[in-house]
């Protein structure tokens, strides 16, 4: 049964994943924790996003954003990352969560309230504040397996159309995913259990895919922006209650 649960949880959370290019991995940790030991579940977490990640990468690679990936997002994340690596194996990350969870919901209700007042036109963050997001959201992602919140934030400024959006924002999924799994095959933290347990999940993440494919076609720009936005409220949300 906690597989069954898990696994409606894996098709809800990756399609809205390959619709906005974001958002999966933190529902199903957030939720899949209260049923899996959390180092159990975000190994698992981070393995089958890495998979999803490569299939959108794959399919919309024509659109990646290069130049802004490789010289701001992926340097700034890059650094964050080890820290935030450092901070899970150490420090207890619930009242971390807490925090995070309550500045996402502030930073997304903005976010919507800017774009209704500026019919969808969205400005890029200042540099100060989008190296504060970006370096925050590598040590994010090095604490839960899901940076998204902050990174994804600097990346709907920054990157106001979805096909550049969706491609560049898996990229560097794939990217910092790749040297989260080396962590663990390096730290031991990769095991049978969690192994087979993203084997199971695979068929989930294949639904949560083929849905989130249907339903991007029939969503435009202005949409997009909003569910991009929502999601992230939904995230921070998700953050508080299990925090």
């Amino acid at each position: 049964m906690k597989i069954f649960i898990l696994m409606l949880v894996v098709v809800f959370a990756k399609t809205i994943e390959t619709i906005t290019g974001f958002g999966g991995s933190v529902f199903v940790i957030a939720l899949g924790s209260m049923l899996f030991p959390i180092k159990e579940i975000v190994v698992a977490v981070v393995l089958i996003a890495l998979i999803q990640s490569l299939w959108m990468v794959g399919r919309n690679y024509r659109n990646i954003r290069w130049r802004i990936l490789l010289t701001r997002i992926l340097p700034l994340t890059g650094i964050g990352l080890p820290i935030g690596r450092w901070v899970f194996q150490h420090y207890e990350a619930s009242q971390l969560k807490l925090v995070l969870g309550v500045f996402v919901v502030f930073i997304s209700v903005m976010e919507l309230v800017n774009l209704y007042r500026n019919r969808g036109q969205v400005r890029p963050l200042p540099w100060p504040l989008a190296i504060a997001f970006l370096f925050a959201g590598g040590v994010v992602h090095g604490m839960f397996g899901t940076g998204g919140p902050l990174i994804v934030y600097y990346a709907s400024r920054q990157l106001p159309d979805k096909d550049g959006f969706r491609a560049t924002v898996p990229t560097l999924w794939v990217i910092l995913n790749g040297a989260l799994m080396a962590s663990y095959g390096f730290s031991g933290a990769i095991t049978t259990e969690n192994l087979g347990l993203a084997g199971m999940l695979v068929p989930a993440l294949a639904l949560g895919i083929l849905a989130g494919e249907i339903i991007h076609t029939r969503v435009n720009e202005f949409v997009f922006k909003v569910v991009v936005q929502v999601v992230l409220l939904l995230t921070g949300i998700v953050f508080l209650l299990h925090g």
